[in-house]
């Protein structure tokens, strides 16, 4: 037995140290989930208009060819996620001043990949992750941004940060 596990040396474990092992094991699975439950869903128009009070940090993670594609929604910020996990994490605690525990939504074009990437920005040290779960264009969790008739912009790279400072 290792040092740092007191106990027998015989390769015994006592009854008690094995339903104390086995509880925590049970209580250390059940983590995930949990951090998958703390994150907020929301729809496109509701994080469009937070977005646009300030509220949150709307991130749009899809590849530039997508954002080429339908354009990008006009109070995102273009930050794909498939680059460098550094980049991409340094990006957007850029986006969002410095403030890791601002409120970031996070959109995608259907929901699959932000509902993927929800739980691990989390665990980089983002508490406040919000999930866009419609996406872009829509899929099974909703109608998407832009069936609502939201406002997309066209995506250049000079240009990644939202282009509209009020309201529609």
């Amino acid at each position: 037995m290792p040092s740092w596990c007191p106990g027998p040396t015989n390769g015994q474990i006592p009854q008690v140290r094995l339903v104390l092992i086995t509880m925590f094991c049970g209580l250390f699975a059940a983590v995930g989930p949990l951090v998958a439950q703390q994150i907020t869903k929301m729809d496109a128009p509701t994080a469009h208009e937070k977005a646009l009070k300030g509220e949150l940090l709307l991130v749009d993670i899809r590849t530039p060819e997508e954002w080429k594609q339908t354009g990008v929604p006009r109070s995102a910020h273009a930050i794909t996620m498939h680059q460098d996990g550094q980049v991409f994490l340094s990006s957007v605690l850029n986006s969002a001043g410095g403030d890791s525990n601002f409120p970031v939504a996070i959109i995608c074009r259907t929901g699959s990949r932000s509902t993927a990437l929800a739980g691990p920005l989390v665990k980089a040290g983002f508490p406040n992750v919000i999930n866009v779960v419609e996406g872009v264009v829509g899929g099974p969790r909703g109608t998407g941004w832009i069936k609502h008739g939201l406002p997309l912009r066209t995506w250049t790279p000079e240009k990644p940060g939202p282009q509209q400072a009020q309201q529609e």
